[in-house]
C-alpha cells in the first residue's frame, strides 16, 4: 500500500522535502516578528528569546519617531510604481518591436539587449553616477528612476511571451484596422497576462528593495527610501542597536510586498502552466 496511492514513498518524500524547506523559509520570519515585539533591546539579547507577554505592539508605533518613515515610505512608493511603469511600457515597446516588427540588424540589436542582461549591475554603477553627477541628478527622483526606466530582462521575457501569442493575433487586428500601438498595449498585453503581471511584481520588487544605488544617490532625508531608512535608523541608534525596533522597521519595509504578491499571485499560479493563450 506504501507504493500507491497518496500515501506512497514518493509522496511522502515530497511532503518532508516540502515541510522541511518552509520551515527553513519560515523561520527568520518568525524570529523578526517575536524580536519585533520585544519590550526592549535586553530582553532580545536573552538566550533563549522567548515570546513577550504582552507583546510591545508599541514598537511598530515608536520606529515613526526615530526616523522619518513616512517620507520614506512616500519616496519607496512613488519611485518603484513609477520605476515599474516605464520599465513595462519600455518593454512592451521593445519586446514587440523584436517580436513582430521587421527592421535591420534586428538580431544584432537584440544581441546587445542581451549582452546587457549578462553584464553585472556593479560593472555600469560608475558611469551611471558619473552621467548623474553631470545631468544634476544626485539626490533627485530623476537619478532613482531614469537609469532604470530600460530594464533588459523585462525586454527578454516579454519578448519571449510574445513569441508565443500566434501571429493570427496580430494579423487579424491589422486587418480590423489596428495600429501596432494600440496592438502593441491593448491586444499583446492581455495574451500574456501571467507572464506581464509576473513581471511587474518583480519591477517593484527591485526598485522597493534597492538599497545600494539610494545610498550612493541620495544625501538628504527627502530623497531616501525604507531600505535605506532601516540602515540609517540602526547607524543612529543611542546605546547600542535597537534590534527590536530595527525587526518592527524591517517588517514594516516587508509587508507590503507580501501584500502585493499575495493579491497578485492567482493571476499567475494558477494559469502559467497553461500559457496566455488558452483554447
Amino acid at each position: 500500500m506504501l507504493n500507491h496511492g497518496k500515501f506512497s514513498v514518493e509522496n511522502i518524500i515530497k511532503i518532508l522535502f516540502l515541510l522541511i524547506t518552509a520551515i527553513v523559509v519560515i523561520i527568520p520570519f518568525l524570529w523578526m516578528i517575536m524580536t519585533s515585539l520585544q519590550p526592549s533591546s535586553a530582553a532580545v539579547l536573552q538566550r533563549p528569546i522567548k515570546f513577550p507577554i504582552p507583546p510591545a505592539f508599541s514598537n511598530y508605533l515608536k520606529i515613526w519617531s526615530v526616523e522619518p518613515f513616512g517620507i520614506y515610505g512616500i519616496n519607496s512608493i512613488f519611485v518603484s510604481l513609477t520605476t515599474a511603469f516605464l520599465q513595462v511600457v519600455v518593454a512592451i515597446l521593445a519586446a514587440y518591436a523584436f517580436a513582430v516588427l521587421r527592421f535591420p540588424f534586428k538580431r544584432v540589436v537584440f544581441l546587445f539587449v542581451l549582452a546587457v542582461l549578462m553584464m553585472p549591475s556593479q560593472v555600469a554603477i560608475i558611469p551611471l553616477y558619473s552621467i548623474m553627477t553631470k545631468l544634476g541628478w544626485l539626490d533627485t527622483y530623476a537619478g532613482l528612476i531614469i537609469p532604470f526606466a530600460a530594464d533588459a530582462y523585462g525586454i527578454f521575457l516579454i519578448r519571449q511571451s510574445f513569441l508565443s501569442v500566434p501571429r493570427d493575433f496580430v494579423e487579424a487586428a491589422q486587418i480590423e484596422g489596428m495600429g501596432h500601438g494600440k496592438i502593441a498595449f491593448r491586444i499583446m498585453p492581455h495574451l500574456i497576462k501571467p507572464s506581464l503581471i509576473a513581471y511587474i511584481i518583480m519591477a517593484i520588487k527591485w526598485r522597493w528593495n534597492d538599497y545600494f544605488w539610494v545610498l550612493v544617490m541620495t544625501s538628504s532625508i527627502n530623497k531616501r527610501t525604507l531600505p535605506v531608512g532601516v540602515v540609517m535608523m540602526k547607524e543612529v541608534s543611542d546605546g547600542g542597536t535597537q534590534w527590536h525596533l530595527l525587526m518592527a522597521a524591517t517588517l514594516v519595509v516587508l509587508l507590503p510586498m507580501l501584500i502585493l504578491f499575495l493579491c497578485l499571485q492567482k493571476y499567475f499560479t494558477n494559469d502559467y502552466m497553461s500559457g496566455a493563450i488558452k483554447g
